[in-house]
């Protein structure tokens, strides 16, 4: 297959949903057209570059439409890609705010409906943000999960004293971890072992203790290497539309580190448990909890291998026939239809 692609490649959903699964079929023999090819010069001058299949990550342009009906009249498939339940971001959050409120918010979500409607397929991280376009009338829609990049296996855990919980939480989960209390409750745990000591990446617990430490970004690529430092990793998420639309990838970054972790049991994170190496926390279970595991250093250890043999399984290497399936049947599509 030839294969272009245009993403966000600063981002982590462009690292999972473009860059390595596309890295992965070129390993396969495939060939891509990364973003700066010069087909996609061509494109721009309004002619049809040759290409199989263009595969979109959330790109939502009013122009897409018309592009993607220009390709496909040509028989050149396209694939558009979205991660996000862009039709329930809680009010006051970073999502809420970009996209500018309720009114703004609905007119978005259409926008994205017709992109997709208009692709040969759509492709999200899962079956709960799957049903919401099909729903909406998107025809073709396939769910496929984040998975790791081969690297994220490599490396080793840095040897250190006592128990490190960390969590790794963009801005856009401050609005969750400020309403469950997520740094009180640490604090709590900080205070009562002399041995613990937290880091946070991303959002601030702003935890007043010297044993907290705020890590306020890591490039993508140096992520997992930067949680290896964890022995416990926190993904808490308060029961909302747009949580449950998430990706589970944060618990795979977690496992791939060789940290066992703790999530809340919504949306992506239901269906998960000792055998992905992590317990599931209910809203007021956490601080109990965590104190127990603190002090329980066999279960640790055992629920962190657990995690880690999980995470060898969730590669992209594993999830590259998936890929490569849905943009066959993409191409199979709109060469039927250009006939």
């Amino acid at each position: 297959m030839r294969v272009a692609v245009s993403c966000r490649a600063e981002t982590s959903n462009g690292r999972y949903r473009a860059i390595l699964p596309l890295r992965e079929l070129e390993r396969r023999g495939h060939t891509v057209m990364w973003p700066g090819h010069p087909s996609f010069e061509v494109l721009a001058q309004g002619r049809v570059p040759k290409w199989d299949v263009l595969h979109v990550q959330q790109s939502t342009n009013e122009d897409d439409v018309e592009t993607i009906e220009m390709l496909a009249r040509h028989g050149v498939a396209v694939v558009w890609d979205t991660d996000d339940d862009v039709s329930a971001p809680p009010k006051g959050s970073e999502t809420y705010k970009t996209l500018g409120g309720r009114r703004k918010i609905r007119k978005f979500f259409q926008l994205t409906v017709e992109i997709a409607r208009a692709a040969h397929l759509m492709t999200t991280t899962n079956e709960h943000l799957a049903r919401i376009y099909r729903d909406a009338g998107v025809e073709h829609v396939k769910a496929i999960e984040n998975y790791l990049g081969r690297e994220d296996l490599e490396g080793r855990r840095p040897r250190h004293q006592g128990v490190v919980i960390g969590i790794v939480a963009a801005h856009e989960h401050e609005i969750d971890l400020k309403k469950m209390r997520m740094g009180e409750l640490v604090h709590d745990v900080l205070r009562a072992h002399d041995g613990v000591r937290v880091v946070s990446i991303g959002a601030d617990l702003k935890i007043p203790d010297h044993r907290y430490r705020h890590v306020r970004h890591v490039p993508m690529e140096r992520l997992v290497q930067a949680l290896r430092e964890f022995d416990i990793g926190l993904a808490p998420l308060l029961d909302t539309p747009f949580n449950r639309a998430r990706s589970n990838i944060k618990l795979k970054e977690y496992a791939a580190a060789g940290a066992m972790w703790l999530a809340s049991p919504i949306g992506p994170y239901v269906a998960m448990g000792e055998a992905q190496g992590g317990l599931l926390v209910e809203h007021g279970d956490w601080r109990e909890t965590l104190r127990a595991l603190v002090e329980d250093h066999d279960r640790r250890l055992g629920l962190a291998a657990s995690a880690h043999a999980w995470a060898k399984r969730q590669t992209v290497r594993e999830a590259a026939g998936i890929w490569e399936g849905a943009f066959r049947s993409a191409i199979l599509r709109a060469r039927q239809r250009a006939a």
